[in-house]
Order: structure tokens, then sequence, then C-alpha cells
């Protein structure tokens, strides 16, 4: 049962090698069959560094059900809100910055998320907005003040 639905999975693993699947450091494949309730079957192809004898069936499929609660929250976030995906930085440094960047402003979102309850639905794009209103002032007060603070000032 997966949320009160019916769920069937299987999955088929093998040893592998770099060489044999083109990317490096790989230990193991599998393939992952999915089958949930009336949604149509998914097959997903697994890769992992960790030797069979490290991670067997039972706790791959755990490790897939773990993958998807980091999908669900920050990974989510910075998809769809700050659209990580789509971008073309390719720079490892660059990459690295702006992803700090990314994270930072998630986490200024949460904060800024909790410190009022009438926001408690409000989203990354809500956010953006209050922080550039009025010529960015909301934002640039926060960079700049000593302790910064949420709360709104007339």
């Amino acid at each position: 049962m997966n949320r009160g639905r019916r769920e069937r999975r299987q999955l088929h693993s093998r040893a592998a090698t770099a060489e044999q699947v083109c990317f490096p450091h790989v230990a193991q494949i599998a393939q992952l069959y999915r089958h949930i309730a009336t949604h149509r079957p998914e097959t997903e192809w697994l890769v992992t560094s960790r030797q069979p004898a490290c991670l067997d069936a039972a706790q791959w499929l755990q490790a897939d059900r773990q993958y998807w609660g980091i999908e669900g929250g920050l990974h989510q976030r910075l998809d769809a809100s700050l659209r990580e995906d789509d971008c073309r930085v390719r720079n490892r440094n660059g990459v690295w910055v702006l992803g700090m960047f990314r994270r930072l402003a998630i986490s200024l979102f949460a904060h800024w998320r909790a410190a009022d309850r009438k926001r408690r639905h409000a989203t990354m794009t809500d956010f953006h907005g209050a922080n550039g209103a009025e010529h960015a002032r909301t934002a640039l007060r926060l960079v700049t003040a000593r302790t910064p603070s949420f709360k709104e000032r007339s």
C-alpha cells in the first residue's frame, strides 16, 4: 500500500561497470517496474555506485522511496520556483555559487513565511513579489540590516 492505494513494485538489478553503461563509478544498475492503482505502469532505470553486497533489492526500494521525499521538498522548490533545471550555466564555480544563492533564497522564504500566520500558504512567487515591491525596498533593507527582520514597516 502507498498512501492508501495498492502499489506493485518489482526491482531487477545486476552488477555493472562504468564502461558498460558509460557512467562513472557505477557498481550496479536496476530496472524498477511500478504500477499504482489505476495509473499507467511506469519503468524507471536506476544507477548506483554501491556494490550489490551493500545494497540489496529491499534496501534499493527503500532508498528510492526516500529519494522522492527529497524531490518533493527542497528540490521541487528549486525546480518549480527557481527554475534550476532550466539553468544554462555550465561553469562549475558558477553552478556552485548560483546553487548557494538559490538555497539561501529558499531559507529566507521559509523564514519569511513562518514570520506571519497569514502567509501559511504563500509561495516563492509571493516572496519574490513582496521583496520586489517598491523598487525592492524590502529586499535591500533585508540585505543591509545588521539584524534582518521580515516584519512590515510603514
